[in-house]
């Protein structure tokens, strides 16, 4: 699948367009081709087989655009951006790529400071010139410094859901590859941890010297890193490190322990070993020369003395002593969603139609789809109440003509002002199904004022779930700080739910809040905060970082059936004078 390096290509092209200040109805077009070739589950190679018009039938692409990832995919290049590219300053795009440096700042900081990649870039702004420049005052040099240093750190590490339908495209093509008995993709993806720093797979096979040689020539693989009797490791053309260890067949539950980590939660397991006059490695549980235990992990973790944990939680954060005291949680299963509590449709960011939305959420066997659509969005189509009830008047033809399978909920998902008020209309509240509420703005306030703020919008009685918590964004900006006890605590006080999001830029909350919202009592609500159809799947996300924070399913709103939901969604909403 070509998708995501045609839209790399097509973000890049995008920038270069700002720089050079072609029209900014060109470098958005480039942008909302890239986004849509990011959500694509069918690969763009597929479809450009059937020709151009194939390629020009794809909503947001049209004959020009077309025309450039036809020629990409025949010739490697884009001409255009290729052209553009080496009229740039070598580097630029790295510079652009650091929120907060538009085409302007750019342009500005390469013509007066010489700027030209992210190192020159820091040294200028390490530098007292800058400050001479129109509009870099002390706090913003210090926020752009603050910027690259969360770049560099994102590059390290990338997120979970960027890489998870990749790293499964890999495991596939080495499921098939000479020589293997069996495969395992492992590590941080395996735990569902939020980022993934590169990619480990485990194959148990008798020929070790086959598989390797297919390893190293597996399809994108740029630079062969090591390669040895047992692993090797390889880059991909994106930078991604990939790992492969083979173990015997004999071996596999040993290995698979051994390949998904983490790694404090594998020393307490070797010290576990030790203290019972055993060794643990990656090829079973050895006491002396006769190995005791190996094919499953169930079998290691018995010959521990412990039952099997589940990978999302192998961090070392309890999960040894809950499993010792026999009180490891039954964690939500995926397999237990009925419905997804947060989606936009094109009635205001979203990509997708309500229509398209349902389909996807009826091949997923959902019962339930909350679309929560912003409501100052709304007015992009018109005046607010017509629109709200021409987008009402479409839900309700679409749930009698597919019989409610899957029932789509009228929803909204409303701002949180900086003081912590609620931006809707208050009849628009009242005719919705379900309200959900978020920060979308004024990010950074003080953890003391961001507490109130959250609390105030939680106590507003048409709100029912605060979505994304934290607000975080990989790469674009951290998480705000609030006391989150104190805000959970009281979401549980007033029978409200806080979101679990999924979508893959956000993760939110992080693992350790998760598990603080888990010990407040409070209703959680899954959602993926779709955008475009196909991030329904995100859902998978959403319910790997719930296991990460020991949540059951009688916790998640969503294993509920639709009528315990709707009387659910009835008793908060009694509130509601």
């Amino acid at each position: 699948m070509r998708n995501n390096e045609v839209a790399r290509l097509l973000y890049e092209l995008a920038d270069l367009s700002d720089y050079f200040g072609d029209s900014p109805f060109k470098s958005r077009a480039y942008r909302q081709a890239a986004r849509l070739l990011e959500t694509m589950q069918t690969p763009i190679e597929t479809i450009a087989e059937q020709g151009q018009e194939a390629l020009e039938a794809i909503p947001g692409i049209g004959k020009a655009i077309a025309e450039k990832i036809r020629t990409y995919l025949e010739t490697g290049v884009i001409p255009k951006h290729q052209q553009l590219l080496a009229q740039a300053p070598p580097g630029i795009l790295e510079v652009m790529a650091v929120p907060g440096i538009g085409a302007k700042t750019a342009r500005l900081l390469t013509e007066a400071l010489g700027v030209h990649d992210l190192e020159s870039l820091q040294r200028a702004l390490e530098s007292p010139q800058v400050q001479k420049l129109p509009g870099f005052g002390e706090q913003k040099r210090q926020r752009l410094l603050h910027l690259i240093d969360l770049v560099k750190k994102s590059r390290a590490r990338r997120p979970l859901g960027s890489v998870l339908w990749l790293a499964r495209e890999r495991l596939e093509w080495l499921r098939h590859a000479p020589g293997v008995r069996k495969v395992l993709l492992g590590g941080s993806v395996r735990r569902m941890q939020e980022t993934v720093g590169d990619l480990d797979y485990l194959v148990a096979t008798e020929q070790n010297e086959a598989v390797i040689e297919a390893f190293v020539r597996m399809p994108g693989v740029a630079e062969v890193y090591s390669r040895g009797e047992n692993r090797a490791q390889v880059f991909l053309s994106d930078g991604l490190q990939v790992d492969l260890k083979l173990v015997p067949l004999d071996s596999w539950g040993a290995g698979m322990l051994y390949i998904t980590g983490s790694k404090p939660h594998s020393i307490r397991l070797r010290e576990r070993a030790i203290e019972r006059g055993l060794k643990l490695n990656e090829y079973g549980v050895w006491r002396g020369t006769e190995r005791i235990a190996s094919l499953t992990e169930e079998e290691v973790y018995a010959a521990l003395g412990l039952p099997w944990i589940p990978p999302p939680l192998r961090e070392d954060q309890g999960e040894l002593e809950a499993a010792e005291q026999g009180t490891l949680p039954p964690l939500i299963q995926l397999e237990q969603v009925r419905g997804d509590l947060q989606s936009h449709s094109r009635w205001s960011d979203g990509r997708s139609s309500i229509e398209q939305l349902l389909q996807v959420a009826q091949s997923l066997g959902y019962e339930y789809l909350a679309l929560t659509d912003h409501v100052e969005m709304l007015m992009w189509h018109g005046e607010l109440r017509e629109v709200f009830q021409r987008r009402q008047q479409e839900i309700e033809r679409l749930n009698e003509q597919f019989g409610g399978k899957p029932y789509l909920m009228n929803g909204l998902e409303v701002n949180i002002e900086a003081d912590g008020s609620i931006d809707a209309p208050s009849d628009l509240l009242r005719r919705a199904e379900i309200v959900i509420a978020g920060v979308h703005h004024t990010h950074g306030q003080p953890p003391e004022v961001m507490t109130h703020r959250l609390i105030r919008a939680l106590e507003h009685p048409a709100v029912q779930i605060l979505a994304h918590p934290t607000g975080r964004r990989f790469g674009k900006r951290e998480s705000n700080e609030a006391d989150w006890e104190r805000v959970f605590k009281r979401a549980a006080q007033l029978g409200k739910a806080v979101e679990v999001n999924g979508y893959y830029t956000r993760m939110d909350p992080p693992t350790p809040l998760v598990r603080v919202l888990n010990e407040s009592g409070a209703p959680v609500a899954l959602g993926t905060d779709a955008h475009v159809a196909s991030d329904l799947r995100y859902m998978e996300l959403a319910v790997g970082l719930a296991q990460r924070g020991w949540l059951m399913p009688e916790r998640v709103l969503n294993t509920r059936p639709l009528a315990e939901l709707h009387a659910w969604l009835q008793s908060i909403r009694e509130a509601y004078p």
